[in-house]
């Protein structure tokens, strides 16, 4: 056979082999229960038309305990324009998010526009009662991030919606367009090009057309808008001529008096704490509060259906709930009981400059008939931990005790139906793991289940909490590196405290759905969970360090693989505050399965979920503390017999990259064989140029250098200490056969570190490869792209590995 020929047919078998595995893949979102169904939405790669198709399942929801899950009823593919779905408290009615092309001529032109419209659907949602158009004049594109800044609220008398959207920019024209006597006072001329007028600016990486956010009302059967005025920053109801300062409003919730609506608020300039808009994906210490805003009068002057104009008094100005805390979002209430309700968010009083770090949980009481926060009611219920087990809890997860909350936002539905608890997922070592709170006590109990047995309870699986059931019971997810997420109930039982295991059922395992026409996903070849490759989770004590808190491990082995010493794939993840759990992600089993490497992921110190401290002690000390956190790491497993040490490799992107440039540097010896996505490679170089600077600074420079409320460029001292941590700083030594990936739209590190780093490699003669993908941003996810990622990545192990 030829080498074309056997190249094609590689080529063939890689394909369907990375096929199986992203097909197995089930990604979740907007799960609810309403009604005895379970609603759920999964998204789905198509390789074939470079997009994410998405499929509606509903499930019923059954307490009775038997070994089949019940009978599940065919997916149904929602259209792309539905962006979301929102149940109303008593499911009665569901709201629709469309976003609709809207031909600019109205006729069939190649030009076309964009309109958000909410559909209202009554009748348990079976009936579209209202198509509510949101008008172009009134906001921008309603923000759809629920991850982060977004959120839609029902009122508690499913009435009226509460959603954020985008400010619209002030109008302009050019210095050559002679406006009417209607625009004259309202346009700015000459404007089109300048920042903070008809420029915005931005929050970074993957927030390209967001810069201000308001928040407003919409009552569903007048289908009237308004905006809330009373908030903190400049009112969006008059004629803006900025888009600078002000506040980023999101994640609203109404109070369940329906006289308030509660919701965090993020100084994008007028706070004194964001002179410069910061990226904010993957930065979670940006400053923020959470606000109260009385909206009775908006809401009863939106419900009229008259269209005769009325006045408006406006309600009372909005309350800072948060001011002493530097860092507060994620507003939940409870039901009412006894004329209050309970506020609970997470916050963090001090605050981090790193991207990550441990939150509180804090309760307030709320006062149903006033609208209010009862004051003095304030509680930390959960502080933030330092270092594991400090607080005396002597429960161990995966080898590591309670490390303290990591979570960016609490469930929705997070409160117990007594509102004497709260249920949560955090990262715990290296596990993601469901626990109850006592608010009473602040006792913090790990909810002990496995969705696949019925005797004991899974310590090494990733578990989310979704929401309760009407029954009390509680919808999760259960996912573990060799299995994709499986859909699960527990019994009302869970709550009972003493570390009990919770009786659970399965109530969907969601089989494949095929991502491309290029192989056909028959039984035989189709991913079995749990087969093919195992994993384990291992933690090793370093010596070095000041913060003696253990390096987590996450490490998956072939089937059959027990007597060989394998080729070993060292992946250190991103961030760096970020953290590798056991879940399913299907590029690292298709290396694992379909490869025979041996993967090793790396929660090195600096990671989330092992405390505070450990966290903050890598500022200061990226390129030193996490490189001998890696290569301890790598040598355990290679003196453990399961790695071969003349076969290692590294793979890792962002910050991962930065330490496979790192390893491949100061150990040559060790690390043979790299491949780099998106890598910061010259922290000197980068720093001018990425939307997070504060990063550059904070992780080679230390915490406290880096003025938030300020802006300045680097000294000269700085940038050489910058360049000193850097890899480009040990290319001298770099041997290993280098794979570079980059997306030409990374707003995060910037093309041109890897293209510098990827010259002067070629430079010096190191075998190396260069894949651009020129649509793609910071995390190269487009699906076509990935796919292309991870095959290339595969193949280059192999050649050279």
């Amino acid at each position: 056979m030829s080498e074309s020929s056997k190249s094609w047919v590689q080529n063939e078998r890689d394909g369907e082999a990375y096929h199986e595995m992203a097909s197995a893949a089930v990604d979740l979102q907007f799960i609810f229960v309403r009604r005895g169904m379970l609603s759920a939405t999964r998204s789905v790669r198509d390789i074939d038309t470079n997009s994410r198709r998405q499929f509606l399942y509903n499930i019923p929801v059954t307490s009775q305990s038997n070994d089949a899950p019940p009978f599940i009823a065919p997916p149904i593919e929602l259209p792309a324009k539905i962006k979301a779905r929102i149940p109303s408290p008593s499911g009665s009615k569901i709201a629709i998010l469309v976003e609709e092309n809207i031909p600019s001529n109205g006729g069939g032109s190649a030009s076309e526009s964009k309109r958000n419209v909410f559909e209202i659907w009554t009748d348990n949602g079976h009936r579209l009662s209202n198509r509510i158009m949101l008008p172009c004049d009134k906001h921008g594109p309603v923000c759809t991030d629920f991850a982060w800044f977004g959120g839609i609220s029902w009122s508690p008398d499913e009435s009226a919606l509460v959603y954020t959207a985008e400010v619209n920019t002030p109008k302009t024209t050019s210095f050559f367009t002679t406006p009417s006597s209607k625009t004259a006072d309202t346009q700015i001329s000459g404007g089109q090009y300048t920042l903070g007028v008809g420029k915005s600016e931005d929050w970074g990486e993957k927030y390209s057309s967001t810069a201000l956010l308001a928040l407003f009302c919409l009552n569903v059967e007048t289908g009237k808008i308004g905006v809330i005025e009373n908030v903190p920053g400049s009112s969006v109801a008059k004629e803006s001529f900025s888009t600078e300062g002000g506040y980023v409003l999101g994640q609203p919730v109404f109070s369940p008096c329906g006289k308030t609506v509660v919701y965090t608020g993020w100084d994008a300039g007028a706070g004194g704490e964001m002179p410069r808009r910061l990226g904010a994906i993957y930065c979670f210490q940006r400053p923020c509060k959470i606000y109260s805003s009385p909206v009775s009068e908006l809401l009863g002057q939106l419900g009229n259906p008259s269209n005769e104009e009325e006045t408006f008094n406006g309600d009372t100005p909005f309350y800072c709930i948060t001011p002493d805390d530097r860092l507060a979002r994620s507003p939940r209430f409870s039901k009412p009981s006894g004329g209050t309700s309970k506020l609970a968010y997470l916050c963090n009083t001090k605050g981090f400059d790193t991207h990550g770090g441990c939150m509180a949980l804090h309760v307030s009481d709320w006062d149903m008939s006033k609208g209010l926060l009862i004051s003095d009611s304030k509680k930390c219920v959960v502080d933030v931990v330092q270092l594991p087990g400090e607080r005396g809890d002597e429960t161990e997860i995966a080898g590591i005790k309670f490390p303290g909350l990591w979570l960016n936002q609490l469930p929705h539905d997070c409160f117990s139906p007594d509102g004497k608890n709260i249920l949560l997922s955090t990262q715990w070592g290296s596990v993601t793991k469901v626990v109850m709170i006592s608010l009473g006590d602040g006792t913090v109990t790990p909810i002990n289940f496995d969705l696949l047995s019925d005797e004991g309870f899974h310590d090494k699986a990733s578990q989310q909490f979704v929401c309760f059931t009407e029954d009390g019971g509680a919808i999760v997810t259960q996912s573990e590196a060799n299995r994709s997420t499986i859909l699960g109930y527990l019994q009302p039982s869970l709550l009972e405290r003493g570390g009990k295991v919770a009786p659970s059922k399965v109530l969907a395992n969601m089989p494949p759905i095929s991502s491309t026409s290029f192989s056909s996903l028959k039984p035989e070849s189709c991913f079995v969970p749990g087969a093919g490759y195992s994993y384990q989770i291992m933690n090793t004590q370093p010596e070095h360090g000041e913060v003696k808190v253990p390096v987590g491990l996450v490490l998956l082995r072939p089937d059959n693989s027990e007597n060989e010493k394998l080729p070993l794939i060292v992946v250190p993840h991103g961030g760096p505050h970020t953290c590798m759990s056991t879940a399913f992600v299907p590029s690292y089993g298709f290396l694992c399965k379909h490869g025979r490497y041996a993967v090793l992921h790396v929660n090195f110190r600096g990671s989330t979920g092992f405390g505070q401290a450990a966290l903050e002690s890598l500022a200061g000390n990226a390129g030193s503390l996490d490189v001998l956190d890696v290569v301890a790491a790598t040598r355990a497993v290679i003196d453990a017999g399961i790695a071969d040490p003349d076969r290692v490799g590294i793979c890792g992107g962002s910050h991962g990259g930065f330490l496979a440039g790192h390893c491949i540097g100061q150990y040559p010896d060790l690390f043979k064989v790299a491949a780099m996505r998106n890598p910061c490679t010259n922290i000197a170089t980068m720093v001018t140029a990425t939307d997070i600077p504060d990063w550059c600074y904070v992780e080679s420079l230390g915490s406290g250098r880096y003025n938030f409320s300020d802006f300045r460029a680097p000294s000269k001292e700085e940038l050489g200490i910058m360049w000193d941590k850097s890899p480009i700083a040990h290319l001298a030594h770099v041997k290993a056969p280098t794979l570079m990936a980059l997306g030409m739209k990374d707003r995060r590190v910037p093309p041109s570190q890897g293209i510098e780093y990827y010259h002067a490699l070629r430079a010096k003669e190191v075998p190396t490869k260069l894949l651009v993908y020129e649509d793609c941003d910071h995390a190269i996810d487009l699906v076509v792209s990935e796919a292309d990622f991870w095959v290339n990545t595969k193949q280059w192990f192999d050649q050279h590995l």
